[in-house]
């Protein structure tokens, strides 16, 4: 019963893996976070440009483009103050600087999926989250969910572990999976 319940969750998560690839790169994840940048009111893309977020500057640029075409026709636009300010302070002040390092738009869809996965063999097929850290590397511990989410990823058990700690409350407040 054991062995094929840890074959099936294995199976599940060589599936996602097999069928979704792109959810574990940085171009998936890129694209991923512009689609849903892109419906995002004009005053949290003002945020994430003040962050120097150069995607949230383009999809601006472009709402600024329309906006002025509009004016240009001589119609009424309501253009948000938000807006206003944060051309008024690129003017006087020049660009917000972008902070360096890597950004969640390059790896947080890859976190997400993983944080799933976990999720699915926890509650799909059983396992216990966590495996005592003290015992990760004894044999005869039993297996958990983070640890059969990294194997099966080729992914240390630490690092899956840190990606449940950060995005289990989120995934397990998403909405039950369709049969």
């Amino acid at each position: 019963m054991l062995q094929n319940r840890e074959r099936l969750a294995r199976e599940a998560v060589r599936k996602v893996l097999k069928n979704a690839p792109f959810l574990f790169t940085k171009e998936g994840s890129q694209r991923f976070y512009r689609s849903h940048m892109e419906a995002e009111s004009v005053e949290r893309l003002v945020a994430l440009a003040r962050e120097g977020d150069k995607e949230a500057l383009e999809i601006l640029k472009k709402y600024a483009r329309g906006a002025r075409g509009v004016l240009a026709r001589g119609l009424r636009l309501n253009v948000p103050t938000v807006l206003h300010e944060f051309v008024w302070e690129w003017f006087i002040d020049g660009p917000p600087k972008a902070k360096s390092g890597s950004s969640p738009k390059d790896t947080g869809l890859k976190k997400v999926t993983i944080a799933l996965c976990v999720k699915i063999v926890s509650q799909d097929y059983g396992f216990d989250e966590y495996t005592s850290p003290g015992r990760r590397d004894d044999p005869d511990v039993p297996m958990s969910a983070c640890r059969l989410v990294a194997q099966e990823l080729g992914l240390s058990e630490r690092y899956v572990e840190e990606i449940w700690a950060e995005y289990k409350e989120m995934v397990l407040r998403s909405p039950a999976r369709p049969n």
